[in-house]
């Protein structure tokens, strides 16, 4: 019996198929592994943030000591450099302290280009929040001075089982990605660096930004809790923190 040779154009024809087949495969799995090593980007993500944070946290508060060993207009050795006066918050975001600030304790963005700094930005990308206490600002009833001694600040700092400090100065926060019931929307028009020009709007508010856990909310002072990060979904915390306490001012 004698058998047909398949023609050239079903030989073509296959091959093309098979080609075709090669390639969805290689589609599939290029989408398989592209799904997989994102899950594991995401996860090493919030797994690396807490460090990040913790940098970028380190050399606000960093900033901030320097800049209050300065603040004394008397800058002669032996009688001047003793008081220890704090900047006021940024309200807008555009880096700058917004003066004055009242005579109780205040809260907003962290100044950064006053206190000489490029905009600090945690893993989230969000840049930070600060807190200042009512005696430290210019204009406080009570001067911040070492001498006698620094006064106590207005906040407290805890976590799960007890209080961590008291009469704590100023307070920075790295406030990580957007929660359940958090928004951060902002009008095109009147963005700057990290907030809005307008001062009500939702990118600006610290209930946006700050969590709430063990009963304690960090945006409303002056109580502040500290918690570990956690990646699972469900945790609605992921607040970072660092204080200010009377003894870093000396």
């Amino acid at each position: 019996m004698l058998h047909s040779r398949p023609t050239a154009e079903a030989v073509t024809t296959d091959k093309q198929a098979g080609a075709a087949l090669l390639i969805l495969l290689a589609l599939v799995t290029l989408v398989i592994a592209s799904f997989l090593l994102t899950g594991i980007s995401r996860v090493q993500h919030r797994l690396d943030a807490p460090p990040h944070n913790m940098k970028v946290l380190a050399q606000a508060k960093s900033a901030l000591i320097a800049y209050s060993r300065l603040s004394d207009p008397d800058l002669t050795a032996g009688t001047g450099l003793k008081l220890r006066y704090l900047p006021c918050p940024d309200l807008n975001g555009d880096g700058l302290e917004e003066t004055p600030c009242g005579t109780s304790s205040a809260e907003g963005w962290l100044p950064w280009m006053t206190l000489g700094l490029s905009p600090l930005r945690d893993a989230s990308s969000s840049c930070l929040r600060y807190f200042v206490s009512s005696s430290y600002k210019q204009g406080a009833s009570v001067v911040p001075s070492i001498t006698p001694s620094l006064p106590a600040g207005d906040y407290t700092l805890r976590d799960a089982n007890r209080v961590l400090s008291t009469g704590v100065i100023a307070v920075v926060v790295a406030p990580g990605e957007v929660l359940d019931g958090q928004a951060r929307g902002y009008s095109i028009s009147g963005a700057t660096e990290c907030g809005s020009t307008s001062f009500s709007s939702a990118v600006n508010l610290a209930a946006n930004y700050m969590d709430t856990i063990h009963g304690v909310d960090n945006a409303i002072a002056p109580a502040f809790v500290t918690a570990p990060r956690q990646v699972e979904a469900s945790v609605q915390f992921n607040d970072n923190l660092i204080v200010i306490i009377p003894d870093d001012l000396l």
